[in-house]
């Protein structure tokens, strides 16, 4: 019986890494330099040489001009073409820099929420250059190339594909682990206590799920991935009431992951996946750890981010046509 289950997982495991190894795309993507930062002596002159931001004599450089009207913009809560929450507003200002100085849509980065803030702290700070003079301007404007420093690395913070792979190979050793102590057949150790087993079901969701979701996947897999993460604590949860084996539990727990890529896949058309798809909210996305993006960000940097991505995918696929 034993065997027979341990099959069932392994077989589940080897379709879950292959759809998974598939939806690893090669996105060739390459991290910018690292600027040289200024010693404080120089104050502001190497950020004019740069372009990043004003000079202290005012004399606006494009960067800044812009980052001064997105400030009053969002102060006076209103945009061109629609009324938008201030966050939105610099959340799409800033994925239109991330994407034409590193190529990668604003979700690639490691922490867009981050970069989204600071980007927004030196909108503001900018905008008081206009009135504040003396030694307020001079602390104001190492403040701004302070937060300049911090931003620029937080654009350079790109999800490479390496890290992905690092993410995917984690999440499949942590099943094969979870597998031998939940069927108590791990090396050393021939009769595992109750706990060590349960912890063995439990790791899928506590460690397999959100080391896939933070490689930052495409929408259907993602779709697959929210199903998982729905579906496999309430596996934990009912099938004690029939069945106190640790070890079917966790083969429950692997065919969920594996049959949720599965109708994913199948089922789930991508262009429509971010729309029409799953969403984890409520309660349960207070337990929604393993994201790797929207831990913490409010709901309307969320929706913008996801509108981000839709027009992404739109344009790909308008190029991809013509």
């Amino acid at each position: 019986v034993d065997q027979v289950k341990l099959w069932t997982g392994l077989v589940s495991l080897g379709l879950l890494a292959s759809a998974s190894t598939a939806a690893l795309r090669p996105l060739d993507r390459r991290i910018a330099p690292r600027p040289s930062i200024p010693k404080s002596s120089k104050r502001f002159s190497a950020l004019e040489d740069r372009g990043a931001l004003g000079v202290p004599e005012r004399r606006p450089q494009p960067l800044a001009s812009r980052l001064r009207s997105i400030a009053v913009r969002a102060t006076a809560g209103e945009d061109a073409e629609e009324e938008v929450d201030q966050d939105q507003l610099y959340a799409r200002s800033l994925a239109e820099d991330v994407m034409k100085e590193q190529g990668v849509a604003l979700d690639q980065l490691m922490n867009p929420m981050k970069a989204i803030r600071l980007y927004k702290e030196l909108a503001e700070k900018t905008q008081e250059l206009e009135t504040t003079s003396g030694e307020a301007l001079e602390t104001l404007q190492m403040e701004i190339q302070e937060t300049t420093a911090k931003l620029n690395i937080e654009k350079r913070s790109v999800m490479r594909e390496e890290l992905k792979a690092v993410f995917l190979i984690q999440s499949l050793l942590s099943i094969v682990v979870s597998g031998l102590l939940a069927t108590n057949h791990f090396p050393g150790y021939p009769d595992l206590p109750i706990a060590a087993q349960a912890l063995g079901f439990w790791t899928i969701w506590l460690f397999t799920i959100p080391s896939l979701r933070a490689r930052k996947p495409a929408e259907v897999e993602k779709q697959a991935l929210n199903v998982a993460f729905l579906a496999t604590p309430l596996l934990n949860l009912a099938i004690p009431s029939v069945a106190k084996d640790p070890g079917l539990i966790w083969a429950a727990n692997v065919v969920a992951i594996a049959l949720s890529y599965a109708w994913a896949f199948i089922f789930v058309d991508e262009t429509d996946a971010a729309e029409a798809g799953l969403k984890i909210g409520g309660m349960a996305r207070w337990l929604d750890w393993g994201t790797g993006r929207e831990r913490g960000a409010p709901k309307e940097v969320r929706e913008e981010l996801e509108r981000l991505e839709r027009e992404k995918r739109e344009q790909e696929q308008r190029q991809g046509s013509s």
